[in-house]
């Protein structure tokens, strides 16, 4: 009968849909999709680590390089200092070396800090490499957890869709496009069945004269929901 291919195809729908919804918000997504992101953030952990490790270097080795230049000049006025004969010369000479003092210790202070840093930052990279293959792994096993619950949802989608295919045959044509047409308004429930005075798809009460004319429907026809415009089978 058409009304009972027409809630098989209503049972068939509502079943895919529920899959459908299910397939989209599975806990594996969310869990693939969490350690995705953790080991995104590691990654970008890594490439930052590893862009201050190189800025720390270049930072160093300058370092050196003007504490060479420096030790340089110093030995040079010291050597000047060791010659000269006027007060005038002599004062000016060793101010010249307290202010490369200065600028030593300064230069100094500055390469301790980046070399602590250095060796902070090639701790924190080695937890961070760490953390990454761990994170990798885990990853991997929330993507192939993800891709087995799908798999399995996928098989029950494609056994419906063959069972629907079969329901179609039964009410194809005006009734199908009606089907079809009321699906699409009310949120994927087309029929629904009479509930004692009630419409299960709604849940309203009918009047009395709406429940004679309801159940007045040729057996195995439905009627419009005087509620909610649904097919509804009594």
């Amino acid at each position: 009968m058409l009304s009972d291919d027409l809630l098989e195809l209503q049972r068939l729908d509502s079943a895919i849909d529920q899959l459908t919804y299910r397939r989209s918000n599975l806990a594996e997504r969310a869990a693939a999709d969490a350690a995705s992101a953790a080991l995104a953030r590691t990654t970008q952990q890594i490439s930052e680590l590893i862009a201050r490790q190189v800025a720390l270097n270049e930072a160093i080795e300058q370092a050196e390089h003007l504490g060479s230049e420096l030790t340089t000049q110093r030995e040079r006025l010291q050597a000047q200092l060791r010659t000269v004969s006027s007060p005038r010369e002599a004062e000016a000479l060793t101010h010249e070396l307290d202010t490369l003092a200065a600028r030593r210790d300064e230069l100094d202070d500055a390469e301790l800090a980046n070399l602590e840093e250095q060796a902070q930052v090639v701790d924190d990279l080695t937890t961070a490499h760490r953390a990454e293959i761990e994170l990798s792994e885990g990853a991997e096993r929330s993507t192939a957890d993800l891709a087995a619950a799908e798999a399995a949802i996928d098989q029950q989608l494609a056994d419906l869709t063959v069972q629907r295919s079969d329901a179609v045959a039964g009410v194809e044509g005006g009734p199908l496009a009606d089907y079809e047409e009321r699906r699409a308004r009310h949120g994927g429930v087309a029929v629904a069945v009479l509930e004692g005075r009630r419409c299960g798809g709604c849940h309203l009460d009918l009047s009395a004269f709406e429940l004679d004319a309801v159940k007045a429907t040729p057996a195995g026809e439905y009627t419009d929901c005087p509620q909610c415009g649904r097919m509804l089978i009594p």
